[in-house]
């Protein structure tokens, strides 16, 4: 089956769809800061010393490790639709427990807190998400959820309105530019509203990638993503092409730049390379310690940005906090 025939709305297709990811490795692994981003989120919200917790659409487990991590005390389990994921997490993670959505040990149990990290934007059906989370939450549970932010102002959202097309409104306000697994991007209103139904109020909203960390994702993706996203030909008048050229320039350069230094580190963490692998890093290994000092500005502005603006809702990634 393809990908294009797949409606991911419906549950059959979305698990077909993932499995199929998930066995060519993906999501496998997450930057460092952004492991300790969420661990420093997660101590931030003073939960009990003891408890158990659920990471809901765990994939591969590694948010369900940080949670381990930032939780040393509590029960933490990790739950997924792809069965392939659930054995990766098994293996990579036996401190934690695993299950398969649907699976019978978690038929009645109930958790002190809930979390989240990219699943509400890929769920086919958001509502149903809403009543599972709320069975599956003790009565006075807290939730975390971490997912793209819809809230105007970030620099991605100005990005959007700048390309024809760039918020769909007929398909959940997806950016152009999403995952093609996203089925919709929520602002902070229409979150809350959702849990609210449930009894689940809003406490406290973290907001990342209002300038710097989007640069900084976009600049550590391949060069010729930029050239697509940024492609001034797609823009909605002459202003906003030339903008869009401009931009598409400086960003190419900068992700050239940062993609020998993330070449460079990859390939220097194979311990056992081939004569190809050793080959490659020769040729990286040079430009990217000239480039090194751009990388490591970009890490330190994104960094400094979260510290000074995490509760600045113009963000395109928020962290929403709930209890009840």
């Amino acid at each position: 089956m393809r990908t294009q025939d797949l409606d991911l709305h419906v549950e059959k297709d979305s698990k077909f769809f993932y499995e199929d990811r998930y066995s060519k490795g993906y999501m496998e692994e997450w930057p460092l800061e952004k492991k300790q981003r969420v661990f420093e989120v997660i101590k931030d919200l003073e939960l009990p010393e003891n408890g158990e917790a659920l990471d809901f659409g765990c994939g591969n487990g590694v948010f369900t490790d940080v949670l381990r991590a930032a939780l040393p005390q509590w029960k933490i389990y990790g739950s997924d639709i792809s069965e392939v994921a659930i054995g990766n997490a098994i293996k990579r993670f036996p401190e934690c427990a695993f299950f398969v959505k649907g699976d019978e040990q978690l038929r009645d149990k109930k958790f002190d807190f809930i979390f989240s990290h990219h699943v509400l934007e890929h769920v086919f059906d958001i509502e149903d998400v809403g009543k599972q989370l709320s069975r599956l939450a003790k009565e006075h549970a807290q939730m975390l959820h971490i997912f793209p932010c819809g809230n105007p102002g970030s620099y991605d959202y100005k990005i959007c309105l700048l390309r024809r097309n760039g918020i769909d409104k007929t398909n959940g306000n997806r950016f152009f530019f999403e995952d093609e697994g996203h089925v919709r991007r929520m602002t902070t209103e229409e979150c809350a509203g959702l849990f609210s139904q449930h009894q689940f109020e809003l406490k406290k909203g973290y907001y990342s990638n209002q300038y710097y960390g989007s640069m900084n994702w976009i600049t550590r993706s391949k060069p010729l993503f930029v050239l697509k996203t940024f492609n001034p030909l797609k823009a909605n008048n002459i202003t906003s092409g030339i903008q869009l050229a401009a931009l598409s320039i400086k960003l190419f350069i900068l992700t050239s730049l940062r993609f020998t230094t993330l070449q460079a580190e990859r390939l220097s963490k194979i311990k056992e390379r081939t004569g190809k692998q050793s080959l490659a890093l020769w040729i990286f290994w040079l430009p990217s310690k000239i480039a090194k000092p751009v990388d490591v500005y970009i890490k330190t502005k994104a960094k400094q940005e979260w510290d000074q603006l995490k509760h600045q809702k113009n963000g395109s990634e928020m962290y929403l906090s709930f209890s009840r």
